[in-house]
C-alpha cells in the first residue's frame, strides 16, 4: 500500500485535477499494481474517506465513476467489488446457462422472481406461432454467477401445453430440467437476436448496476425436436461481465 506521504501527494489540492478524480486514478493505479485484484471487495466508504482524508461524498463520486467504466461493481447490501474477468457466454444450438458457467469453473445459480399467466401478441406471438391474445405462462428469472447477478430474463411458455412449468422451475431451479419433466427432453435455438442498449431501471436493479451502463440483450426462440416452439426468452446481461460467443460451426448450422 502507498505510504502516507505518497497518498497525500496523490490527492493534493490545487493541481488542476478534482479530488474525486485523483482518488479514482489512485484506485486504478492500485489495480494496475496488483494491490487490488479481480473479485476483491473495496474498503468501505468510511475507510476510503479516512485513507484519502476526504468526505464520503467525494469517495462515492470516485467509486461511481469507476463503476460506470465497468472497473468496479456495486452490489446492493454487499459492497463494492473489483470486476472479475468477463464470462464467455456461448450461443449455439443448445444454449444452457449452467453448462456455460460450469465449463469455465464458475458456480451457476438461479432465482425465480415471478411467475404468472399472461397473454402475448405481436412479434412474440408470431415467434411462438400463436394468435394474438394467446395464453402463456410468463416467468421472470435471475441468473447468478459466483454469487453475483449476471442475467435477468423473461420467458413465455405456451399454455395449456406447459401448465405447471412454474412449479417445476421452483422445485428444480432449471428451465431445462422443468421442460424435461413436462415432456421436452431436448430443445434447440431457432434464432437468437442480440442487441446492445441501456437498461431500464428494473433491469438495472436486478443486475445491481447503474442505468448508464450498457447491457447485452439476447432475444431467443426455442423449439422442440419437431420444430414446435417451446418458449420465447428475452434475457439481458451486464455488458461488462459477459462476452457473447457464436462459433463458425453454429453459423453454418443455421443458428
Amino acid at each position: 500500500m502507498e505510504s502516507e506521504v505518497a497518498m497525500k501527494e496523490a490527492i493534493a489540492r490545487g493541481r488542476g485535477v478534482t479530488v474525486w478524480r485523483q482518488i479514482a486514478e489512485t484506485l486504478s493505479a492500485d489495480l494496475k499494481a496488483g494491490r487490488l485484484k479481480a473479485g476483491d471487495r473495496l474498503p468501505t466508504e468510511l475507510e476510503l474517506a479516512d485513507r484519502f482524508r476526504v468526505n464520503r461524498h467525494t469517495v462515492r463520486r470516485a467509486v461511481a465513476t469507476l463503476a460506470e467504466q465497468g472497473i468496479l461493481r456495486i452490489e446492493q447490501g454487499r459492497g463494492t467489488f473489483v470486476n472479475d474477468k468477463t464470462i464467455d457466454y456461448v450461443l449455439g444450438r443448445r444454449t444452457r446457462f449452467s453448462s456455460n458457467l460450469l465449463a469455465q469453473g464458475r458456480e451457476p445459480g438461479h432465482r425465480l422472481i415471478s411467475a404468472e399467466k399472461a397473454t402475448v401478441s405481436g412479434s412474440i406471438a408470431a415467434d411462438l406461432k400463436l394468435r394474438d391474445g394467446a395464453a402463456v405462462m410468463r416467468i421472470e428469472t435471475l441468473s447468478i454467477a459466483d454469487g453475483a447477478p449476471m442475467g435477468y430474463g423473461v420467458h413465455e411458455f405456451p399454455l395449456p401445453r406447459f401448465a405447471g412449468i412454474d412449479e417445476a422451475y421452483r422445485r428444480l431451479g432449471s428451465l431445462t430440467a422443468a421442460l424435461e419433466e413436462l415432456g421436452v427432453g431436448d430443445y434447440t435455438r431457432k434464432v437468437t437476436r442480440i442487441l446492445a442498449r441501456l437498461p431500464s431501471a428494473r433491469e438495472a436493479g436486478f443486475l445491481e448496476q447503474t442505468v448508464s451502463r450498457p447491457i447485452l440483450q439476447a432475444e431467443a426462440v426455442n423449439v422442440d425436436a419437431k420444430g414446435k416452439p417451446t418458449h420465447h426468452s428475452l434475457a439481458v446481461f451486464a455488458g461488462d461481465r459477459v462476452q457473447m460467443i457464436v462459433r463458425p460451426e453454429d453459423l453454418l448450422a443455421g443458428v
